[in-house]
């Protein structure tokens, strides 16, 4: 069986680190390929369908993980539809499949703006007005938030460079948070052992 993720870019730097954990554990015998999505697809609801759309149409596989939140997207459900091959989560974005329940722990205390490594390396990336946005807006909105809590996944360097660039932009005060990859690796193999067995499992669609 081949098995392809149609992933955010955002997940790069966990998701390849644990594909490489589960091929070196041997958790599946089944062919598991990759395809990115640019991350500044999510500036525009429109763009992100037609991106995933044409992301799924160019895969050749036997079903295919799509690795976006829940909430990417409000349509997923409807354009979606068509896609009987396609796995997706029931987690909302990337923070919630990365901490699983602590995030919902998280936000009882503080309004808070999460960053996994990825994020870090790829913000500017979203936030370029380039693509339409304006930056003005879009700096202005960090005032509704607390802290930025940047979840460390153990994948990536955080640099002191990098956090003083996003904090100098955002003027929000910057918390690192040990995390890891063992739930969201565990997120993973259960959708990869939902696609195989193909039953509907709990989390999953």
């Amino acid at each position: 069986m081949k098995l392809c993720f149609l992933a955010c870019g955002i997940y790069q730097l966990e998701l390849e680190q644990v594909l490489e954990q589960i091929r070196e554990e041997t958790l599946f015998d089944c062919e598991l390929e990759i395809t990115y999505l640019p991350l500044n697809l999510h500036i525009n609801l429109d763009h992100l369908k037609e991106g995933i759309i044409k992301g799924l149409d160019a895969i050749t596989a036997d079903k295919i993980i799509l690795l976006y939140g829940s909430k990417c997207h409000p349509d997923f459900h409807d354009f979606l539809s068509g896609y009987p091959n396609v796995v997706r989560f029931e987690q909302s974005n990337c923070i919630e499949l990365m901490m699983g329940p602590r995030m919902k722990e998280i936000d009882r205390d503080s309004k808070t703006f999460y960053l996994t490594p990825g994020w870090l390396d790829k913000w500017r990336e979203l936030f370029d007005s380039g693509f339409g946005l304006d930056e003005v807006m879009l700096r202005q909105s960090f005032g509704i938030y607390d802290r930025t809590l940047l979840v460390d996944t153990g994948v990536g360097e955080i640099t002191d460079e990098k956090i003083l660039d996003f904090f100098e932009y955002t003027e929000v005060p910057i918390e690192i948070e040990q995390g890891g990859l063992e739930i969201f690796k565990q997120s993973i193999i259960m959708a990869i052992q939902q696609v195989i067995h193909g039953q509907n499992g709990d989390g999953y669609e």
